[in-house]
């Protein structure tokens, strides 16, 4: 009996100073993709679960690669991209058996290329109170880890949905925490899932403005019925065409519509582009698809109206490219072949916007959040 207990000692000495109060894990794989600003970006999240009896608070994150620290946050800049798993209110301080999730994305130097880092250390300090029950228990506030692997998977290169100019990037990636596509992070069959890391909500900008009137109505939206195309060849897989149009403006809690999880796309389409890669088109107008289930497409085809069905504020098109036939699936990135950015759009509350910046003419990467895009005839 004294043998076991002189074991058990040791073996609660070895690697005690590695004992920590958080539990830091990657739930989705790091990916990259190369946007129109001509940087090369990273994006995952972390999730921070606190394991101890006290409260805890992030005090800083930082990111390596490739021999070089990539990202540093900090302070306000950490709180900024910390937010509860189904909320938008940052927060760095995780009350007992809680949990956050961080929002890294990781701007490469230019330097890089359209080359990315192979994997991506991260090291995570943390504080909790002096006085915390079992204090002694914890031998570290640095969390070494997790290393991420990042997927060597390029974007697939596909064509634009739409047509002609003074398209808006209104729900995007990768560097603004207040995206809402950026924060969702959200179980499904068990394990968590990106949904809409890399998708894009499209609005369109008419002499200035991207709703006319009050904007309770969908025709006062000018861009209201354009057309929507087939970003690839492909087979559509999935094809829903009677959902009930909303009123904008509204809110989730206020949408009667939603009932179950496939009703938050609305009219939509799902078509597979290649082997794990599914382009996805949703809030589309009821009655207005072109094709339906089975159908082979070619790149271009008008398969549906843009309409305001589903989830959703006011008339867009929520288009992505995920993992499954599913839209509760994770998101991947991608690239249009070729298009202009026409600068970054600032939008007011009387629904005027205001494009800043000079063109330029953008290949092979992704539009980011709040760019305004022309993607010509």
């Amino acid at each position: 009996m004294l043998a076991a207990w002189l074991g058990l000692v040791a073996a609660g000495n070895v690697g005690a100073a590695q004992t920590t109060g958080v539990a830091v894990q990657v739930p989705t794989p790091a990916r990259a993709v190369y946007g129109a600003h001509g940087r090369e970006h990273i994006d995952y999240d972390l999730l921070t679960t606190n394991a101890f009896t006290a409260p805890v608070t992030l005090v800083s994150l930082q990111v390596r690669g490739a021999g070089k620290v990539l990202v540093t946050l900090r302070g306000k800049m950490l709180t900024a991209f910390t937010l509860p798993l189904f909320g938008a209110t940052p927060t760095a301080a995780l009350a007992p058996s809680s949990s956050v999730k961080t929002l890294v994305d990781v701007v490469l130097p230019r330097s890089f290329g359209r080359t990315w880092p192979k994997r991506l250390t991260n090291v995570l300090r943390y504080s909790l109170p002096s006085n915390a029950p079992v204090r002694a228990a914890i031998g570290s506030t640095v969390v070494h880890g997790p290393t991420i692997q990042v997927s060597p998977q390029p974007p697939i290169t596909i064509a634009s949905p739409l047509r002609g100019p003074g398209w808006i990037d209104a729900n995007g990636c990768c560097d603004d925490p207040t995206a809402s596509h950026r924060q969702t992070l959200l179980p499904t069959n068990g394990s968590y899932q990106t949904l809409e890391m890399f998708a894009i909500d499209w609005i369109r900008v008419v002499n200035g403005r991207f709703y006319t009137g009050d904007g309770t109505k969908r025709t006062d939206y000018p861009y209201y019925g354009t057309p929507i195309h087939a970003v690839a060849n492909g087979i559509v897989v999935s094809a829903i065409n009677n959902r009930p149009e909303v009123p904008p403006r509204i809110t989730t809690d206020q949408n009667k519509t939603l009932k179950t999880p496939d009703d938050f796309s609305g009219n939509s389409v799902i078509e597979r582009i290649a082997p794990g890669q599914y382009a996805t088109y949703a809030h589309m107008q009821t009655g207005s698809l072109r094709v339906k289930t089975g159908q082979r497409v070619h790149t271009g085809q008008i398969i549906g109206l843009l309409g305001n069905s589903g989830n959703t504020t006011f008339p867009h098109l929520h288009f992505g490219i995920v993992q499954r036939p599913s839209f509760w699936s994770n998101s991947l990135p991608f690239a249009f072949s070729s298009f202009t950015v026409q600068g970054t759009a600032i939008p007011a509350a009387d629904g005027t916007v205001t494009i800043t910046g000079r063109p330029r003419r953008v290949t092979q990467a992704e539009p980011l959040f709040a760019d305004a895009i022309n993607f010509g005839g």
